[in-house]
């Protein structure tokens, strides 16, 4: 795995840079996943001349709990980049599990986690017990939800009945 750049080659910094950088911040509940992936961060401001980064983030829960955590994971990770670093949080946009990347949903059904359906808005309970499950085990439908409330927040407890595994399905909000 190569290391990420600390400036472009004529010595400056630039967004993909920062980019990049937090590509490798992983959030702290779900760590196979990044920041980016996640799709909470919402805007980078970079000023060159006071070496300067802001980044704007929107957690996923409005009482996330993991929320000053991420944000100084996100500081730390940044601070190789510039001299002052500030993470502001913004509920101005909502998050939804459809920010959730491609590589997202991809690395949760590696660690056993079903991502959530695309639904867009609405009641969360019938989108948890209408839209068929998917189990990350084996890929049967033929699942159950057993607990709308799992271990943390973001997250619902279903039951598949092809392979008998319990599993953890991140919640479509």
């Amino acid at each position: 795995m190569s290391e990420t750049r600390t400036r472009t080659n004529d010595g400056s910094l630039d967004e993909q840079l920062v980019w990049e950088a937090l590509q490798t911040v992983p959030d702290p509940e779900l760590p196979a996943i990044s920041v980016v992936d996640m799709g909470i961060i919402r805007r980078i401001d970079i000023d060159e001349a006071s070496s300067s980064i802001r980044v704007v983030i929107t957690p996923t829960f409005s009482g996330c709990p993991a929320l000053s955590q991420i944000q100084t994971s996100i500081a730390e990770k940044l601070r190789s980049l510039a001299k002052d670093v500030e993470v502001a949080v913004t509920m101005q946009q909502p998050w939804t599990s459809d920010m959730l990347s491609a590589s997202a949903r991809q690395k949760l059904s590696k660690v056993g986690i079903a991502p959530p359906p695309h639904v867009g808005r609405g009641p969360l309970l019938p989108m948890l017990t209408q839209h068929p499950l998917t189990c990350p085990h084996c890929g049967s439908q033929q699942t159950m939800l057993e607990n709308p409330f799992g271990p943390t927040p973001c997250r619902a407890i279903a039951y598949c009945q092809h392979c008998h595994q319990p599993f953890e399905q991140f919640k479509p909000i």
